[in-house]
């Protein structure tokens, strides 16, 4: 009977409960993806951007990519806090089943009476007892589920940031090697500039001396002279500073790390990476993967606070059994015993508790849906730029290489010119010094285009 009105109870409020409609929420991004990017070439296959520092054929750097990628203590961090977050999500699906414990005791005494006019009399008493308690509570309108499916979400989220530390780790290697690399070639090139007017200083100082120069002309050249050693007294130390860069990343002291310098590693710049399409971004880049899943441990979040509405139901058992030990000739005693329940809770006034929780959870979750769209149009917004700016680097870099080839013939057909008498010293020098200077704008350009192609990479999700 009394199993009867339990059941009559429990689809009463199953009844009463599914007609209340729940809101179902927005997940969908409010952002129209375009059919493609302007900038991007998509004409070509789609090129392989999970290991792009491979594209430039360079072991140095792809082994320091390696070690960076094993060893960098962001890396770690991001791991470890990734097994915290999977532990959490683990404990939210354990809860989700069946509880079970048990308990248990055992003692004993002695009583000892002894009266003057009574026989002294001495009883022993022992017992042992045990039980077993079962619990479940029954996940009919999925609050439970809705916890387990927002831990899973917040720790897919932070799978996410592990993926993002490695794409920023890579280019952070590759970036320090790159400007080491600018910094040696630069370097050499204000020497030979400063050979260079150090020759042409003579020449100037020999012509003042016979009056043939004026002292503008020695002052001006004094100028340049001091120009050139103010800029080449910070480049060995920036080196050195990449370098340490370089080995925190891959997890090493920078005391007794030290890099080969290969002067050839920005000559020549990878192809611009082609196929890429907008809606490969979502898969691709993973702070708009994290994003998601945030929005989805919201809407989990939301689910979970609105189940707070329903009832709860939940199932009991407790099972106990005992044994008695008396002395003498009052015998021994044993008993088992169990008890079944079955309970249930609804919420019929909490002053506004539940429906404020709710809203707060519906307001998470449009932050996220926000967060989201955010993401997704600065990601548009970045890789079209960094296509852009490729394309005008590559641009810069072949007109400047012309131009160095000219003023570099200029400086060889000077100086033939002087060998044969057609031209004085100091043209066939300020023909070399520019050369020189044209040779490090060059060098500055593929410093720039080898950092814009890094954030290329980056911008279209890779490097993880």
């Amino acid at each position: 009977m009394k199993i009867e009105k339990y059941t009559s109870f429990a689809i009463f409020c199953l009844i009463l409960t599914a007609c209340h409609n729940q809101d179902v929420a927005k997940l969908q991004s409010d952002i129209e993806l375009p059919a493609q990017f302007e900038y991007a070439n998509t004409a070509n296959k789609v090129t392989n951007i999970r290991q792009w520092w491979q594209n430039w054929q360079d072991p140095q750097l792809t082994t320091l990519i390696e070690q960076g990628l094993q060893h960098n203590l962001d890396i770690k961090l991001a791991q470890a806090r990734l097994a915290e977050t999977q532990a959490y999500a683990d404990y939210r699906k354990a809860d989700q089943g069946i509880n079970i414990g048990a308990s248990g005791s055992t003692g004993a005494g002695v009583s000892d009476v002894n009266l003057d006019r009574v026989n002294p009399d001495r009883k022993k008493i022992s017992d042992i007892y045990g039980g077993i308690n079962l619990s479940w509570e029954l996940d009919f309108f999925g609050k439970k589920q809705s916890e387990a499916d927002k831990a899973t979400s917040l720790a897919l989220a932070q799978q996410e940031q592990i993926y993002a530390a490695q794409m920023l780790i890579t280019g952070e290697i590759a970036n320090n090697y790159f400007r080491i690399i600018a910094t040696d070639k630069q370097n050499n090139s204000l020497t030979q500039q400063l050979t260079a007017l150090q020759t042409l200083k003579r020449y100037i100082q020999g012509r003042f001396n016979a009056g043939q120069a004026t002292a503008y002309e020695l002052n001006e050249i004094d100028g340049q002279i001091s120009a050139i050693q103010a800029e080449q007294a910070t480049l060995s130390a920036q080196a050195d500073e990449f370098q340490r860069n370089i080995a925190i990343l891959i997890g090493k002291a920078p005391q007794a790390f030290r890099l080969q310098k290969n002067r050839n590693a920005l000559i020549k710049i990878p192809n611009t990476p082609s196929g890429t399409q907008p809606s490969s971004l979502l898969d691709h880049r993973p702070d708009l993967r994290a994003a998601k899943q945030q929005v989805q441990a919201q809407a989990a979040n939301l689910a979970g606070k609105q189940a707070d509405l329903y009832p709860r139901f939940d199932i009991t058992f407790q099972g106990q059994g005992g044994y008695l030990k008396l002395d003498q000739d009052l015998g021994n005693i044993s008993s088992l015993a169990g008890l079944a329940s079955l309970g249930v809770q609804l919420p019929i006034f909490t002053n506004g508790r539940i429906a404020a929780n709710i809203e707060a959870a519906e307001a998470s979750l449009k932050a996220a849906l926000i967060q989201y769209d955010k993401t997704l149009l600065t990601a548009l917004a970045e890789v079209d730029s960094a296509y852009q700016q490729q394309h005008a680097l590559n641009n810069q870099n072949r007109l400047l290489q012309k131009y160095y080839q000219q003023a570099n013939k200029q400086a060889i057909d000077s100086e033939k010119l002087f060998k044969y008498g057609d031209k004085t010293l100091d043209v066939a020098l300020r023909a070399k010094i520019a050369a020189y200077s044209t040779q490090e704008k060059l060098i500055q350009s593929q410093l720039s285009q080898a950092q814009n192609l890094i954030r290329l990479y980056k911008s279209i999700g890779g490097g993880w």
